[in-house]
């Protein structure tokens, strides 16, 4: 199985960095945000 380059992995956390800085009001929605991106 192939993993992430530095590069797709840095995307990847700069985007989601976004979505919490958008979105979330406190620190426990950000978890929130978070784990609801997790893979099922």
């Amino acid at each position: 199985m192939d993993g992430m380059t530095n590069a797709e992995w840095d995307a990847f956390l700069e985007t989601l960095a976004q979505l919490v800085e958008a979105v979330a009001k406190d620190g426990k929605e950000a978890a929130e945000i978070i784990r609801d991106k997790k893979t099922k």
